[in-house]
């Protein structure tokens, strides 16, 4: 019978994400050769007497047991935050009796833990709540203890490492006369104090430059007169400018992309100026003073000289 802690099932395993392969989904992983071994032996070992708890249970018994945040961190370190996932198929909450102004709920629970290369096994757990005068209380208790089981329950069948050690009865037998290691004291340094977490911010943001990077490029394949390395310039660029100051999505997206926008000004200006010329031929009494005189004024808009250039050459074919 697992412990009567159900405030352990409030852990969570993983995300369903596989951030080693970009391709391959939760479920669809191929383990390399390396990992699996690594992995098998790994789950071979058998549990320290540090990883065992033991409690009185009915008629006088001591019954040895895995916490639940014990065998989470567990699987993390096998399989990698990552690496696995946990779900309830099915619950159902077998009674709920009052007797003398308490509850007595008991609940089984059908959890199903399945890592990232599809292999999964499901068992059943089963909670109960003993005494309690609220209802919702002693459901709450029950439910997750109930999940808790069934997580330790699925998660010892990958192996001993994972918690199926403890039921060979020499095993414990032998590893009860073990030892236990003194826990360390807290260190207040190591122990998380604020939210700020530089170093994932930092991640976030490289790959968040190397996907801008990558359709920079892609972008460049297909417009022609970009240069390759422009769009990555741009970024760089801005980077060293501000390298603390908070940078949004949308100024970088701009950034990799002044050459398209660059382009597609001055189309709108050519446009425009084509238009304006179009206009003036239908005006009629205009002699070809006033045209050359309009035509020496000053172009009044920040379009480069080349494109100037372009425009009075356009400008000399209309007139």
């Amino acid at each position: 019978m697992p412990e009567s802690q159900g405030k352990d099932s409030e852990s969570c395993s993983s995300s369903s994400s596989n951030t080693g392969d970009s391709v391959a989904s939760f479920g669809q992983y191929q383990y390399t050769a390396g990992e699996y071994r690594a992995i098998q032996h790994a789950l071979r070992q058998r549990l320290g007497p540090d990883y065992i708890s033991s409690r009185q249970a009915g008629g006088g018994q001591k019954v040895c047991y895995i916490e639940g945040h014990k065998v989470i961190s567990l699987a993390n370190e096998m399989f990698g935050f990552n690496g696995w996932a946990h779900s309830v198929t099915q619950q159902n909450v077998d009674f709920v009796d009052l007797n003398n102004g308490r509850f007595y709920v008991g609940v089984c629970a059908f959890v199903k833990v399945q890592l990232k290369d599809g292999s999964y096994h499901e068992d059943v757990g089963y909670g109960v709540s003993e005494g309690l005068k609220s209802k919702a209380l002693s459901l709450e208790k029950a439910r997750k203890e109930a999940v808790t089981d069934g997580l330790k329950r699925a998660l010892k069948c990958f192996g001993n490492a994972l918690g199926n050690c403890i039921l060979d009865k020499d095993y414990l037998r032998a590893v009860n006369k073990l030892p236990r290691q003194v826990p360390p004291e807290l260190d207040l340094v190591k122990a998380k104090m604020q939210d700020h977490e530089p170093e994932i911010e930092q991640a976030r943001y490289s790959s968040y430059v190397e996907r801008q990077n990558a359709a920079g490029r892609q972008h460049c394949e297909v417009t022609p007169g970009c240069k390759p390395g422009q769009t990555e310039a741009a970024v760089v660029t801005a980077d060293q400018k501000q390298p603390n100051a908070p940078r949004s999505t949308d100024s970088l997206a701009m950034e990799c992309d002044a050459t398209y926008q660059r382009k597609l000004r001055q189309k709108r200006l050519q446009q425009q100026f084509r238009e304006q010329m179009e206009k003036k031929q239908q005006v009629p009494g205009v002699t070809p003073s006033s045209k050359q005189a309009k035509c020496d004024a000053p172009v009044k808009h920040s379009t480069p000289a080349k494109v100037q250039q372009e425009l009075a050459i356009e400008e000399e074919f209309f007139a």
